[in-house]
Parts: structure tokens; sequence; C-alpha cells
């Protein structure tokens, strides 16, 4: 296969796919790392592993749908097995994490744990691999305070060993009698959301927003719009490097 070196990079030339040619670039993209495809399509990135740093099944959910919608620019492992890329941590935030520097704090002290877990664990550190760390942390910002009416959101964090990359997910108005369960008188989620439902699982499948939406939107949802504009980000970052 003719080969070339271009920029401080191999290039690699052949075909992808039925005849399609190709540029296959090694040793990073402007000074990053991992590997890219280009085809004349554009330019496909590799990721080679990542961790997520929950294990609830709504959010995996999301992820997983969130990596389907890029798959076109991002070629991420096998995700059908969640116990082989899910992990729990801790996320040094209060469980129901208030305000909007709370939770994007609780976002990237999940990704950055998923992160050291990936590659202290399972996947050593190699020069050249390309792995992320993520977090989605669900919490609160207040919108209007003298009725006490909160928004309920998520926040995604990817964290690539250098810089974080994230995503933010619309809001949705949770019933004032609902947060004052939580927040004035400091029930556990599950106690304050029995008068709205009272079904076990509902945190691991639609969330309570499911619920409240009446099924015209769902935790997974929410968290796959945060996760995807994470991931558009992260695509993104070398022109960010441009733009800014």
């Amino acid at each position: 296969m003719p080969t070339a070196h271009s920029n401080g990079f191999d290039m690699y030339y052949g075909i992808a796919g039925p005849g399609l040619p190709c540029r296959c670039v090694h040793g990073g993209l402007r000074g990053g790392r991992g590997s890219a495809l280009y085809t004349q399509e554009g330019c496909m990135e590799t990721l080679d592993a990542l961790m997520l740093g929950t294990r609830n099944g709504a959010k995996v959910r999301g992820v997983q749908a969130a990596f389907t919608d890029v798959s076109a620019a991002l070629q991420a492992p096998d995700l059908s097995l969640p116990d082989t890329w899910t992990c729990q941590v801790d996320t040094g935030v209060s469980e129901e994490p208030w305000g909007f520097p709370s939770t994007v704090q609780g976002a990237q002290n999940r990704a950055q744990a998923a992160y050291a877990h990936l590659r202290h664990g399972t996947t050593p550190d190699v020069p050249g691999r390309l792995a992320l760390g993520i977090g989605v942390e669900s919490g609160f910002i207040e919108v209007t305070p003298v009725t006490f009416t909160l928004y309920n959101f998520d926040v995604c964090a990817l964290f690539d060993g250098q810089a974080f990359y994230l995503g933010i997910s619309p809001g949705c108005e949770y019933p004032r009698r609902l947060v004052r369960n939580i927040f004035l008188h400091r029930q556990s989620f599950q106690q304050a959301r029995q008068y709205i439902t009272t079904a076990a699982n509902v945190e691991q499948q639609t969330g309570i927003i499911g619920v409240l939406a009446g099924g015209l939107i769902d935790r997974p949802e929410m968290t796959r719009l945060a996760t995807r504009l994470a991931l558009i980000r992260y695509l993104q970052r070398h022109d960010y490097t441009r733009w800014d």
C-alpha cells in the first residue's frame, strides 16, 4: 500500500468499503491523538475505548442512542453489553444537584472518574489510543424563585484525559410539591415522587420525566440529547480551536 508523510503524520492510502477511496491518518489530528479515516464523504474518527460513570439503565440507553446518532462521524466500540463499558463512580456532589455549576461539576467528576477507571482497569494507557470517560448528571435549576419553580435537565461531560466537552439537554419543569419534598422536606427522590408514581424501577426506565411528560419525552431521550451535543462538541474540537 503506498504511504506518505505529511505535517508530522503517517498517511496510508487505500480503499474503504465498496471501492471508496480513503486516506487514513495515524498519530492524531492537528496535534491530537488517535486516528481518523477520510473518505469522499468526510472524516470518521475511531474511538478505541470508553467508560460511562453510571449504570443507570435510562442513561445507558440514552448514551447508546447518542453514539448511534453520530455513527457516521465516530466509530465507537461495541456498546451492546453495558457491563463492559459502565461503572459506578462517586459524583462528588449531592444526589440531587441544585444549580448549573453543581450539575456540571457532577458530570465532570463522573467523566474523570470513569476515565481513570478505564485507564487503570481494563484498558492500558497505550500512546495513540483514543479513550473517553463519560459522565451524565441530572440536576435542577431555579427558574422562578418566588414560586419555587425548578427545572430538571441533564449535563453530559466527555473527558479525553486532557479536556472536557459538554452537552446540555432541554429542561423540564418539576411539580412544586415534588421539589418541596426533595429540597425542603429532605425526602429521598424515591420517597418524594411516591404521590406521582409508585413504580419501583421508574428511574431505570423512563425516569420520572417520562411520567410527567405523559410519554412525550423521557430520561433516555434527555440523556441522548445532552450526550449527542457533547459528542458534537468533541468531534468539532479542532474547528473550535480555529474559531476561538
